[in-house]
């Protein structure tokens, strides 16, 4: 559902949105601001989608993998966690 919002842009953008309906590439200013969310969002769906490439390119580029024990890691985590306990 449509609902009205009241954007403050200034003069700059103003005017430069006034003119991309003016040549005719849009036709209202809410096509305008709809275009621009919706690169928007494509830009940071990008970046999100660069960031998880990197990284994946840094785990394949850390060496081969190793084998680890999910109880053993669990209790030498448990046994770090009560060792910085202890230095307080």
């Amino acid at each position: 559902m449509a609902r009205t919002m009241t954007v403050d842009l200034g003069d700059e953008l103003r005017e430069f949105i006034e003119s991309l309906i003016e040549s005719g590439d849009y036709r209202t200013q809410s096509e305008v601001i709809r275009e621009s969310l919706r690169l928007l969002r494509e830009k940071q769906a990008e970046s999100r989608l660069q960031a998880l490439r990197d990284l994946l390119a840094e785990g394949l580029s850390s060496g081969e993998p190793v084998e680890w024990e999910k109880d053993a890691f669990l209790k030498k985590v448990k046994a770090g966690t009560r060792a910085v306990g202890e230095n307080r």
